[in-house]
């Protein structure tokens, strides 16, 4: 098992997946409230307003009462609440004002500011938000229509009506899983304070999040999928295009008959901060900023992220020749050790995140989308500091690590205490990429501050474009204890030169490359069993570690738990082979046919039978 793979078990299933010094409390809410929640915020005077799936508004006063404040809307993604009386929701088929006219504690009042969006019957067709500006125009986003992986989608049959515009249902390029058949989805938009209805910033998927910082910038938590190599953290301008090729057909400037995957790449703004599939996550939901002052302890201007599989991203931003960019850490983790985290378990299903004026942190989970629970959580600071990396920011030569507590001279000034690794990704219409161009950078010196809470890495080579993984497993403080969270990924899309390559960390694939992967996998039915196996290790922790754990066990009520399930893996190698290639929309299990060659499914089969089967089963295998 290489060095990589154990740190990430150490991530994941290691006594310090959670941050020590914080303590996780489920909020508890009257029964009537149904369905996961899908919106968390406060009023100015701190009142506790939440929305659910099942189009619901919920208030919580200081005094823990709870009251519904409306309901019927059509799943509300985003609130901005300007008083108890007063609640601006994104909902599917517009923003809407929601006011309490009479001060019975109940909207009776519903003002319809804008909507110009396409609305059909498809289940995936939702309205994230919702920011507003220091001038009153409010910001969301349209996610896409799903096909349901299905090459032969749109149909005539069962299409349904449309609102708002017209269908149009010619691809600019391949069949993918999710298409913009409808007008402006897939796209940013903004509504004025007056209901003027703007095109902002297209290339979107499912920005299941939206976020914007102390000095008014919007970002962005999109999810991964076609034409989208990874989750992360989005800098959004207006007029950014984020990836997404199939938007672009509403784009008035471009001419859809012509326009290509080149030219789209070319334009192609990749994230601020990538949140790499698997060891940050799959499916990361809305950024929240720590402006507490140090109430949520050592990182203060942070931003925080929960995710759909267990886990709450802390990232850290830099403002480098001119444009946003930055590292990504875990926080809390799948791993509930006692000693570690207090209280209760940390839920699946997190999509909101919200500081209350106290300086905890709020968590909205649902199980809407397979996998998740239905909750809402309170992640509270209980003084105590733990070793972490505090920051990682880019240098002419390398990178500047801070840490939350001194570290030990001797570990802090070893360049083997530090492993980095680099990688990017495809830009390509299939689901994902695996990583690509991966390298090993050598540490070739040290420069560690007398406090030791600081060092300064001066790496071999640096070059922009890449994503840069730090490993720590074997700094300690100075009273040894390790780094809690031991890995973290730096995007460096410019250097501080401003040096930069078109498409950021992704990259059109090479004609010999024919947009697969890991060329190893692409052969490795052709191998021995061991190097079979050994593929599949690689494999499994880029794709299939988020949700199904390092250990094998899976989540609750979404990814299988191969150990203590025995029938998962009874089941022929043909039909494990198939669900790989077409996924499971029940469970959220995408399909990874197109995303990864037949050699790379079958090895990661192999490495999931050799560490987690029973070895003396007789399956059929074809």
């Amino acid at each position: 098992m290489n060095r990589f793979f154990r740190s990430l078990l150490f991530l994941f299933a290691g006594a310090t997946t959670a941050v020590a010094g914080y303590r996780i409390e489920n909020v508890k809410y009257p029964a009537d409230i149904r369905g996961g929640i899908t919106a968390v915020t406060f009023t100015p005077a701190g009142t506790l307003v939440i929305a659910t799936r099942y189009g619901e508004i919920w208030m919580r006063s200081a005094d823990g009462v709870w009251h519904i404040f409306a309901r019927g809307l059509n799943e509300p993604m985003g609130l901005i609440a300007d008083s108890e009386r007063l609640v601006y929701i994104a909902h599917r088929p517009e923003l809407l004002r929601a006011t309490d006219t009479d001060g019975d504690g109940r909207a009776d009042t519903f003002d319809a500011l804008g909507g110009k969006w396409g609305i059909t019957n498809n289940y995936h067709e939702l309205f994230f938000g919702l920011r507003r500006d220091q001038a009153g125009n409010f910001y969301g986003a349209v996610s896409l229509e799903s096909t349901g992986a299905n090459p032969d989608f749109p149909k005539p049959k069962g299409l349904g009506p449309v609102r708002r515009g017209e269908r149009e249902t010619k691809l600019l390029t391949d069949p993918t899983g999710h298409v913009s058949e409808v007008p402006w989805s897939g796209w940013a938009v903004r509504i004025t304070a007056d209901g003027k209805f703007e095109p902002f910033a297209s290339g979107f998927r499912q920005p299941d999040g939206i976020g914007m910082s102390p000095a008014g910038e919007l970002f962005f938590a999109d999810n991964q999928g076609d034409y989208k190599p990874s989750c992360g953290l989005l800098h959004v301008e207006q007029g950014d295009f984020h990836g997404f090729f199939g938007s672009l057909k509403w784009d008035p400037t471009i001419d859809p008959k012509t326009y290509t995957v080149e030219q789209a790449w070319q334009r192609y703004k990749s994230p601020a901060v990538v949140f790499p599939h698997g060891p940050m996550g799959v499916s990361s939901g809305e950024p929240a900023w720590d402006q507490s002052g140090g109430k949520f302890g050592p990182f203060a201007g942070q931003v925080f992220a929960g995710d759909f599989t267990r886990l709450v991203i802390r990232s850290t931003l830099e403002k480098v020749a001119g444009a946003w960019q930055g590292a990504c850490f875990a926080f809390l983790g799948r791993n509930d050790t006692p000693g570690v985290v207090s209280g209760d378990s940390l839920l699946a299903g997190s999509v909101r995140a919200t500081f209350a004026s106290d300086g905890s942190l709020y968590l909205g989970e649902t199980g809407g989308w397979g996998g998740g629970a239905n909750g809402l959580q309170r992640v509270v600071w209980d003084g105590k500091v733990t070793p972490e990396v505090k920051e990682m920011k880019i240098t002419d030569r390398g990178f500047r690590l801070t840490f939350t507590r001194p570290m030990s001279a001797a570990t802090l000034a070893n360049p083997a205490s530090y492993e980095i690794n680099r990688f990017r990704f495809y830009y390509h219409w299939k689901y994902g990429s695996p990583w690509i161009d991966e390298a090993r950078v050598p540490v070739t010196a040290v420069q560690p501050a007398a406090d030791g809470l600081s060092a300064e890495l001066v790496l071999a080579d640096l070059k922009p474009g890449f994503v840069y993984e730090l490993s720590v497993p074997t700094l300690r403080t100075t009273d040894n204890e390790p780094i809690a969270n031991p890995l973290g990924y730096y995007t460096a899309n410019r250097l501080l030169n401003g040096e930069k390559t078109i498409g950021g960390t992704a990259r059109l694939p090479r004609p010999d490359e024919g947009s697969i992967g890991i060329k190893e996998a692409q052969a490795a039915e052709l191998r021995s069993a061991d190097t079979l196996v050994a593929a599949g290790e690689k494999v499994y922790r880029l794709y299939c570690v988020a949700c199904h754990q390092p250990n094998g066990h899976g989540l609750p009520g979404g990814a299988a738990n191969f150990v203590e399930d025995k029938t998962r893996l009874s089941k022929t190698d043909a039909q494990l082979l198939q669900t790989i290639a077409t996924g499971s929309e029940a469970k959220g299990m995408p399909a990874f046919g197109s995303s990864l060659s037949v050699g790379q499914r079958r090895a990661a089969l192999a490495y999931i039978r050799a560490a987690f089967g029973d070895k003396a089963a007789t399956v059929d295998r074809p």
